[in-house]
């Protein structure tokens, strides 16, 4: 990637945050994955967020879990300060560590209840995607929860009629340079659900899809 219009920039990443077309359709699968951890009545004490970009999803579980600490986990310098200002509000309930999800092995996870992950997972290959299911499984806690909030990969022929719908419902980004660069196509859903099974998650799920952007769910068993 032109470094120009990489994660590195600071210039490409406050462009991205500013564009960012899908935050508010975002919301939605935040929330179920907020309401599904509630439900299960889980003592949250940690929540890790891989990839946390300037920290939605983070945002959404310390706001509901107030006794939970957060680790905010992403390689990108200039997205650790959108973070650190818009996750200000909970002073040191909130860790920042700079590393690169795409080295699972690498992470040294601490045990949490519950790891999340947004818009990341698309960009890595398959023997990446798997490794990482493997290590967040490893960290969670017995009852503890994964979402995955990314763009999946559709059968034959269905992504490009997604696209063509998806952009009449949702503004585009005003400069074609904000779309940055994917060096994997889109794995399918059943792949994706396949390798969170050998990773140990026993019975993972899509809790929401809409056209190609889906949130998978796993819960690690007691």
């Amino acid at each position: 990637m032109d470094e120009r219009h990489s994660w590195a920039s600071p210039e490409y990443v406050a462009e991205w945050i500013g564009q960012d077309v899908i935050e508010d359709v975002l919301r939605l699968p935040r929330s179920i994955s907020v309401g599904l951890v509630a439900d299960d009545d889980l003592a949250v004490e940690r929540v890790i967020d891989l990839g946390a970009g300037p920290g939605a999803y983070l945002e959404a579980f310390l706001t509901a879990f107030p006794a939970a600490e957060g680790v905010w986990i992403d390689a990108s310098e200039p997205m650790e300060e959108a973070a650190r200002t818009r996750l200000a509000s909970f002073g040191d309930r909130v860790v920042f560590r700079q590393a690169d999800a795409s080295r699972p092995d690498a992470l040294d996870l601490p045990p949490a209840q519950v790891i999340t992950t947004s818009r990341m997972v698309h960009h890595f290959p398959a023997d990446a995607i798997e490794r990482l299911y493997r290590t967040v499984h490893d960290a969670l806690t017995p009852g503890g929860w994964f979402f995955n909030l990314d763009h999946l990969g559709s059968p034959d022929g269905w992504e490009p009629r997604y696209r063509r719908v998806r952009s009449q419902l949702i503004a585009r980004s005003r400069d074609p340079k904000d779309r940055h660069a994917h060096d994997h196509p889109f794995h399918p859903v059943s792949d994706h659900l396949a390798w969170l099974r050998s990773a140990g998650f026993a019975t993972p799920d899509v809790a929401w899809k809409t056209f190609f952007s889906a949130l998978l769910v796993g819960r690690r068993e007691h």
